[in-house]
């Protein structure tokens, strides 16, 4: 106990009196550690990069699926289908991007699909295999995973030129991120590591930092995905995604430290006994027993709360698989107009994140759980705005009165974290991952469903079942808001949780 005392001491000390040095402390099971660097930023630079990777080709991506779904699926003349997507279009065009759609929406959900099924497995040994093996060579598979995914969209594309492929094929594509983990697994790692390297009172700020950082990436990518593809074409956009991933993976591999100790033992055991390891079932039962097991307090039942509430957001955040469809049907928008619009979102949003992060918590003393509930609160509204809007500046100026909504996420984050124990947390962000990936499942064919059947009559529909979403989790974030001020309570007893 003495040698786990003295150890915790030294790292203490190397963080305040040594910030710009990494260094190697010995643990008392023999196992070491090295104590990353107290940087500016930690995992903010390839968060960055994969956001801007994934919101530079994401409108393009969708505009190619339909042109080529047009042009190859359907088999209509390619001099019709290249005026899919453009302003000011025919009544003929539009009679075509109905008929387009549908099939378009189809590849698009089971893209969805497969970024659920696997990782939502996977996810549950991600945190305690993390936990024995450390969090870098995590990142690493499920960065390296992505980037393979965008080199193959790139080559199907650059094909695609030359020989009449048919969309489905997009879908390969996506099996190395499937297997990899996905977004999900990537987030969960990096968070799991922010938890690592932070204390508890600076940990909202970091993730509040973090999600501002993510929205930087989508305004950059969104800005800049237009006058790339105007200046180039499809291909040239996902070349540039897929360096950006890359430079993510060198990122980590060159500048990033091991966060959690690994002992000499399972350092210098062999990849093969590593992975295998990954697929051991008392992994996952170590994860659903974490997470499960009594906490005093309430604690358990703020962290199931806040799990429920997160998988609620991606379940709703899952009608992006139509919205840009909605976009281009209800306004006629081009690439180059949702892309304008996702940068002036994204920009409301940043700066939503850094006022209810600082203002509301530093200033005005907020819970981040109250903070959560305003940020589920403007989702709520946003959602109704999309429903009922019929003028593009309807859109704007939603995004403008909702901007406290990416506080949500960073803040159910911080106060799962910080209700859980330190050693508990990678389990517990597992299983929230996969519980968050499991959303997708129902997500994406209720939306797919709903838009292609008021496609004619009501596009917006969708927005209504995000709205009431988003009242179950301001709701149910509001519970938990409850619970902690009866924990802060000087009259309040241990609950049987």
């Amino acid at each position: 106990m003495q040698n786990k005392t003295d150890s915790s001491s030294i790292i203490r000390r190397l963080h305040e009196e040594e910030p710009l040095v990494d260094a190697v402390v010995g643990q008392h099971d023999g196992s070491t550690t090295t104590v990353p660097r107290k940087r500016f930023f930690i995992l903010e630079p390839p968060v960055f990069l994969i956001y801007y990777a994934w919101y530079v080709s994401t409108a393009v991506l969708t505009d190619q699926i339909i042109y080529q779904a047009c042009t190859v699926s359907l088999g209509i003349n390619q001099t019709e289908c290249a005026l899919l997507g453009k302003e000011h279009e025919s009544p003929e065009i539009k009679a075509l991007e109905e008929r387009v759609q549908p099939y378009s929406a189809n590849i698009i959900m089971v893209q969805a699909l497969m970024d659920s099924v696997l990782p939502a497995v996977l996810n549950l040994s991600i945190g305690p295999w993390s936990d024995k093996f450390g969090r870098k060579p995590v990142l690493l598979v499920t960065f390296s995973g992505l980037a393979l995914s965008f080199g193959l969209i790139s080559l199907i594309s650059f094909l695609s030129d030359r020989y009449l492929l048919d969309p489905w094929f997009y879908v390969i594509a996506f099996v190395p991120t499937a297997i990899s983990g996905a977004l999900s697994t990537i987030l969960t790692s990096v968070y799991c590591y922010i938890s690592d390297v932070t204390e508890e009172h600076e940990r909202g700020n970091k993730m509040a930092v973090l999600e501002a950082v993510l929205y930087g990436g989508i305004l950059v990518g969104s800005l800049s995905s237009s006058y790339i593809l105007k200046w180039s074409d499809a291909t040239t956009v996902f070349c540039v995604a897929t360096c950006a991933v890359l430079l993510s993976v060198l990122y980590i591999l060159l500048i990033i430290r091991e966060s959690v100790p690994i002992s000499n033992v399972r350092r210098e055991r062999w990849c093969c006994s590593k992975l295998a390891y990954l697929f051991r079932p008392q992994l996952i039962l170590d994860t659903l027993k974490t997470t499960l097991s009594y906490r005093p307090n309430f604690n358990r039942t703020i962290i199931l709360l806040g799990v429920v509430v997160m998988g609620g957001n991606i379940f709703a955040a899952e009608d992006a698989t139509v919205f840009f469809l909605f976009l281009r049907k209800h306004f006629n928008w081009s690439v180059r107009k949702y892309s304008f619009y996702i940068s002036a979102e994204t920009i409301f949003i940043i700066f939503g994140n850094l006022l209810g992060t600082y203002y509301l918590q530093k200033r005005l003393g907020f819970s981040e759980s109250g903070i959560a509930a305003i940020g589920y609160f403007s989702y709520f509204l946003n959602s109704i705005a999309i429903a009922v809007a019929f003028k593009s500046w309807h859109l704007y100026f939603a995004s403008a009165i909702c901007l406290l909504r990416g506080v949500a996420d960073p803040m159910t984050r911080a106060y799962i974290s910080n209700t859980a124990a330190p050693e508990d947390v990678g389990k517990i962000f597992a299983f929230l991952s996969s519980f968050e990936t499991l959303m997708p499942l129902g997500a994406a064919p209720l939306y797919t469903v709903i838009y292609k059947a008021t496609l004619v009559v009501y596009p917006g529909a969708f927005g209504w079942v995000s709205a009431a979403i988003f009242v179950g989790c301001y709701c149910l974030t509001m519970v938990v808001c409850v619970l902690q001020s009866m924990q802060r309570s000087p009259t309040s007893h241990e609950s049987i949780d």
